[in-house]
């Protein structure tokens, strides 16, 4: 049977516009790529698909009119229009996973095991984008308007860097791209941390993608925000006993049945092999889990391999994905990642695995100092909530944050306290501290000028 003929003989007789939406030129033999031409210049001039008969009468060249002739013939196959079309989806597949493995197999030689996965992952990812015809098609029956309380909080996350912000928007939906925006230095990588942490406590699993920071020392950070203690007395093993006893009890709570080794450390006071202990003989908790996947060299195809293993292995219990942060993401094929093309590509793919996955991602970027994204404006437009934030002069312990950008809702700003020290932010709002008037000298006189809008950058070595 051919399948080519026998969709296009049922398109053209039900002049079929859903069937149209979802035809791709890819998806049917070359044979038929001037009768496809020839209905899709119909389309574009009449906004409808033609009969037989108006390709008949429009059709000049002897071939693609044979080939009509060929295609009519094919209404004597009695099969559904849809198992046809889903029969041609499934050859298409079939022929483009053989070629892609093909190309991959030449390859297979030099690759290492990481590079095979990125690759076999590149090529789902590949086919997935190739074969995709259309969104969701609801009739009026198919939504339901009102959701029930327990429906609507299932779809929300709330961020818990200020209870204004999530109050007023009741959380962020799921499926949404979070961006948050911040000069080096001013804590976009902190936020990203504290937002995990928030998850976490909640008795949710989240995910955080660092690119810059190796591994363990995000687990300082994570670990400072979660005990509340001191970060640089973290970083530099001179924790005080109550501090060490607060990160021991974080640690433990992170494992089923594991207060019998606290009680243990209590007693000998080992921290070493209190978390020896922990984790060669408990077990983590299944599904309260902050997962931290350490890769400089982070590409799109990468981050959704993980992201699709988390989602089978957590379910809804996945509600948050951080990727630290945007502009460090890699882009495939050797393209120079700070151009600005490339970002709004990679802006485009987070909000699509957002969506793809049901989950919340949040990245930061950078701003420039203006307060505009560096590289590239563009890269707000696949945002649902753009934050800038600032970090105000340390003494006053403060953060604040402006939407740029916000779908479905209004513009706020609010201010959060934050603890530099354990680098937590709390949710409870404050004013937004005033600027700090700066004295400058004047070159060449004694005098002095009081500049107002300027603050002093005393801004903690950590990002």
């Amino acid at each position: 049977m051919d399948v080519s003929a026998v969709v296009l003989a049922k398109l053209i007789e039900a002049q079929d516009i859903e069937t149209w939406a979802k035809l791709k030129l890819g998806f049917i033999d070359p044979a038929y790529t001037t009768l496809y031409s020839a209905i899709s210049r119909h389309y574009e001039k009449y906004s409808s698909v033609p009969s037989f008969d108006d390709l008949k009468i429009s059709l000049r060249e002897s071939t693609t009119i044979n080939t009509l002739n060929s295609v009519e013939l094919a209404l004597n196959e009695e099969i559904d229009p849809e198992v046809a079309f889903d029969a041609l989806i499934d050859q298409y597949t079939q022929s483009e996973t053989i070629r892609l493995l093909d190309k991959f197999i030449d390859k297979l030689p030099i690759y290492d095991t990481v590079e095979i996965k990125e690759n076999l992952s590149s090529i789902v990812l590949t086919l997935d984008e190739k074969t995709l015809t259309t969104e969701g098609v609801f009739s009026m029956s198919d939504i339901m308007l009102f959701k029930r309380p327990e429906e609507l909080a299932k779809g929300r996350v709330h961020l818990g860097l200020n209870n204004t912000f999530d109050a007023v928007l009741g959380g962020c939906a799921k499926q949404e791209l979070i961006l948050i925006g911040g000069k080096r230095g001013s804590g976009k990588s902190i936020t990203s941390s504290n937002i995990l942490i928030n998850q976490y406590e909640a008795g949710n699993t989240a995910v955080y993608f660092t690119i810059e920071m190796v591994a363990h020392e995000t687990l300082e950070r994570n670990l400072s925000i979660l005990a509340d203690v001191n970060h640089q007395n973290l970083k530099k093993g001179t924790l005080t006993d109550q501090e060490l006893l607060a990160l021991v009890q974080c640690r433990a709570d992170m494992f089923n049945d594991s207060q019998d080794l606290v009680q243990e450390f209590l007693n000998t006071k080992d921290r070493y092999k209190f978390e020896e202990n922990l984790v060669r003989t408990k077990e983590l908790k299944e599904d309260n889990q902050m997962i931290i996947i350490d890769d400089r060299a982070l590409t799109l195809t990468s981050l959704d391999l993980h992201l699709g293993k988390l989602k089978a292995r957590f379910g809804d219990k996945l509600t948050v994905a951080v990727v630290d942060y945007l502009n460090q993401i890699v882009i495939e094929g050797g393209t120079d990642q700070f151009d600005w093309k490339p970002q709004i590509v990679v802006s485009k793919k987070l909000k699509d695995l957002a969506r793809k996955y049901d989950i919340v991602m949040v990245s930061p970027y950078q701003i420039d100092a203006s307060g505009e994204a560096r590289f590239s404006k563009g890269i707000l437009d696949a945002a649902d909530i753009a934050l800038v934030m600032e970090a105000h002069d340390k003494e006053t312990n403060a953060i604040s944050f402006e939407t740029t950008k916000i779908r479905g809702g209004r513009e706020m700003k609010f201010s959060s306290s934050i603890n530099w020290d354990t680098l937590r932010i709390s949710p409870e709002p404050i004013e937004r501290p005033e600027e700090k008037e700066v004295i400058k000298k004047v070159k060449n006189s004694g005098k002095k000028q009081v500049a107002t809008g300027e603050k002093s950058h005393d801004m903690p070595p950590w990002e």
